[in-house]
């Protein structure tokens, strides 16, 4: 071995070779800063709708679900309390909001906890 990377078939050495998972984070980045700019930029009725259908796919996905309705009941649809965790987790990512772990048992439904989130960010806990 001369000491530099090895090639690819691409011709790509060292820290080119992993562009392809660094590309899934930045998309990753640019989604939560584009879900960002859309939430800040609506109005409060967009925005609860906006934050319905974010928190409707990330509880869909947390709970291995096709898609979930937003009137459906996180623990009637298997929600445990390490999911409930990844959901928070990942919601907060999302939103920039502090969402305690007891808000998804005081708000049960995606309807619910949009308008938590909604309320949150009109307080000014939330992204500017």
């Amino acid at each position: 071995m001369n000491g530099s990377a090895p090639d690819n078939s691409s011709g790509e050495t060292g820290l080119d070779a992993m562009t392809p998972e660094a590309t899934g984070t930045d998309q990753a980045v640019q989604e939560k800063n584009s879900l960002r700019e859309k939430i800040s930029a609506a109005g409060p009725e967009e925005r609860e709708r906006i934050l319905q259908d974010t928190v409707r796919k990330e509880a869909a996905d947390v709970l291995d679900q096709s898609a979930l309705n937003a009137d459906s009941n996180f623990l009637e649809q298997g929600l445990t309390s390490l999911k409930a965790l990844e959901l928070t987790r990942n919601l907060m990512a999302l939103t920039d909001v502090e969402i305690p772990l007891v808000a998804i048992i005081e708000h049960p439904t995606p309807t619910q906890l949009a308008r938590f989130i909604a309320t949150t960010l009109d307080e000014g806990d939330g992204p500017a």
